[in-house]
């Protein structure tokens, strides 16, 4: 598919360019321990064996664990983009925050390794939480909406591309075409909800549920690949966070909520 074609040399062109020796560094970085001196979670090599505020190119080398940009003080790969998009150490102008965020994005978009044991799913989930975290109201620093829009635009992309062929549910058309992609649109929904669970995080989940079938109970045992049952149960299970911090669960339909039937359709607990 073109778009898939065309997001994909985006994201592996802006991968070269910023993980290129050098890029966005600025200078050489001498051969020494840095010193802990003056460091702040999120900031990165100056070259001098001292700390500055990272840049847009700097988060996304640091994101590979580049060792001349993040000597993992913090063993967070994800801190220095964090550090960015939130602005907790210096301010850039909104478009500039928007382009990184949709850099993640189209880096997600531009993969194909979909083997949940290797290095890039592992570097697919780090930019998930990224974009995640970056949006949330909470936290250091400033929530970052584009974000937001980002992970949508990653779900969205991938389920229009699962539905170009035919079909209505897209989890379902992965899992037929290519099972291994699967967690993707599910990582992509998770991180929407995530990045607000008590607002448009939650809306935009109840809404794929509301537009969603549910699998037919004559399926019944068989585990069903449902966009219904993967949005469902993330709201259901709030994504990890204690139920004081899921206050949306309760606008879930009653089939949902009804933990029989919700397990008797989608084989979840």
């Amino acid at each position: 598919m073109k778009t898939r074609t065309w997001t994909r040399m985006l994201g592996a062109a802006a991968l070269a360019v910023l993980l290129a020796p050098g890029g966005g560094l600025g200078q050489e970085r001498e051969d020494r321990p840095p010193s802990v001196a003056g460091y702040v979670k999120g900031m990165v090599l100056d070259g001098a064996g001292g700390w500055r505020a990272p840049t847009p190119a700097d988060a996304l080398r640091a994101l590979r664990g580049d060792p001349d940009v993040l000597p993992h003080l913090d063993g967070d790969l994800g801190s220095t983009a964090l550090t960015v998009l939130r602005q907790e150490l210096e301010s850039r102008p909104a478009a500039e925050l928007d382009a990184l965020a949709n850099t993640l994005a189209d880096l997600i978009l531009a993969s194909e390794d979909s083997d949940i044991v290797s290095e890039e799913y592992g570097f697919q989930r780090n930019i998930f939480s990224v974009l995640a975290y970056a949006a949330r109201a909470d936290g250091r620093g400033t929530p970052h909406p584009g974000s937001f829009d980002a992970l949508v635009r990653v779900y969205e992309t991938i389920a229009a591309e699962a539905l170009a062929g035919g079909g209505t549910d897209p989890v379902a058309e992965i899992a037929r075409r290519r099972p291994g992609d699967s967690w993707r649109v599910r990582g992509a929904l998770r991180s929407i909800f995530r990045a607000d669970r008590a607002g448009r995080g939650a809306d935009y989940l109840l809404a794929v549920v509301a537009a969603s079938e549910p699998p037919k109970l004559k399926d019944w045992p068989a585990f069903p690949h449902s966009l219904w049952c993967d949005a469902a149960d993330i709201i259901r299970a709030g994504a990890g966070a204690p139920p004081e911090e899921n206050p949306r669960r309760a606008d879930l339909p009653d089939s949902v909520l009804d933990d029989e039937m919700f397990y008797q359709l989608c084989r979840r607990h």
